[in-house]
């Protein structure tokens, strides 16, 4: 096949002859490199010799097919503006994709809530599906298609795939805002996928009059007494499972029977008061007795840490208790609206933010009225 002066896609598919091929002198420095393979196939990379510095270097531009002539020249283009504008193009092959998420992770993680679990989440993508397919590509390389082939792995998963298509899309803007590269391909990416179909999942949830019969099977269980405690006051409150495994002595007024929950550990970002109901005061009130100071109200009996949330989800299975953690939360929500709760005071009873308009103005957090109310939930579930 004759050389031409330029590389042509057809010329690209179709060349099975060893060599380098230069994409003439309009090229900035392009070429296709050739080989044949031990088992008799051609192997074809794309490379560019360009100064950096006054020096002669090379950088790899990925392989063909996968890198299409017109990306190439696309990536060539780019490298050569990079020098024009003083920077050194080699930096953007230098950060895998892998180590900008990691970057991405530490830049957020002093905005998550110490008991959430949305590091877990990213680590846990990083590990599972980014290390296997992407990880190790520079972030400058990757291609829309390339997030296709990461999205294939989750899409069976609606919430999964569009939390990774998300955490993705944030990285690619972490690079361009370094200057990594040029744009994020995730929505073109996403774009190529089927379309998602919503389903809702909802945290598994007992009836209201089931709930007395599984405390009193949590209650008589063999579990550790903290574990049972937790679980028990997370019904009572109506809070949230994090809140209550990471629950510290100096939160707590037993005098007053107030439960007053930081900022730095609710999830609205604001200081909350629990009032806390008869049976919750004696529950706790017992547990003072096996911690002291403003040590965790209840430890992991086996680390002495805050318990992991995946307690709460071994004793329900164990007992067969067809209820999430979470759940527990809806249980109540369901008690409120069958018993004629009204809408504000149920909502503020979970710690449900107001907004627009009505938040500006609703100032009062109904402590005293949420008080009788969660006396009336005590009675019913004890």
């Amino acid at each position: 096949m004759q050389r031409p002066k330029i590389l042509t896609a057809a010329f690209v598919r179709t060349i099975n002859r060893a060599g380098r091929y230069g994409d003439g002198r309009g090229g900035h420095g392009l070429s296709l490199l050739v080989k044949e393979t031990a088992n008799g196939r051609w192997s074809k990379t794309w490379a560019q010799r360009i100064r950096v510095g006054g020096r002669a270097v090379s950088l790899g531009l990925g392989s063909y097919p996968a890198v299409s002539l017109a990306l190439a020249r696309e990536r060539a283009l780019a490298n050569r503006q990079a020098v024009e504008q003083g920077r050194d193009p080699r930096r953007r092959h230098a950060v895998t994709f892998a180590e900008a998420m990691a970057a991405v992770i530490d830049l957020h993680r002093p905005n998550w809530k110490p008991t959430s679990n949305t590091e877990q989440q990213w680590r846990s993508l990083l590990a599972n599906h980014i290390d296997a397919t992407i990880g190790t590509m520079g972030v400058a390389e990757v291609t829309a298609a390339d997030v296709v082939a990461v999205l294939d792995r989750v899409w069976d998963r609606p919430e999964l795939a569009r939390r990774t298509a998300r955490r993705i899309s944030t990285t690619m803007k972490w690079a361009m805002g370094r200057g990594l590269r040029d744009n994020d391909p995730t929505a073109a990416a996403v774009a190529a996928m089927p379309k998602l179909r919503h389903h809702p999942n909802h945290h598994r949830a007992l009836h209201h009059s089931d709930l007395p019969d599984a405390l009193t099977k949590i209650r008589t269980s063999a579990a550790a007494a903290a574990t049972k405690s937790a679980l028990e006051l997370l019904a009572l409150t109506a809070t949230r499972p994090g809140e209550v495994r990471n629950a510290r002595w100096g939160e707590f007024d037993l005098d007053t029977a107030v439960w007053t929950i930081p900022a730095a550990r609710y999830k609205t970002g604001t200081q909350f008061r629990v009032p806390l109901n008869t049976r919750a005061v004696a529950l706790l009130t017992q547990a003072r007795n096996l911690t002291h100071g403003d040590a965790l109200v209840f430890p992991s009996p086996i680390t002495g840490r805050a318990m992991s949330e995946n307690t709460y989800v071994k004793l329900l299975k164990d007992l067969d208790i067809a209820t999430s953690a979470h759940g527990l939360r809806a249980t109540f929500r369901s008690w409120c609206s069958d018993t004629g709760v009204p809408r504000d005071l149920a909502e503020m009873a979970l710690g449900h933010a107001v907004r627009g308009v009505e938040g500006a103005y609703a100032r009062s957090d109904m402590l005293e009225r949420r008080r009788t109310l969660m006396q009336q939930w005590n009675d019913h579930i004890t």
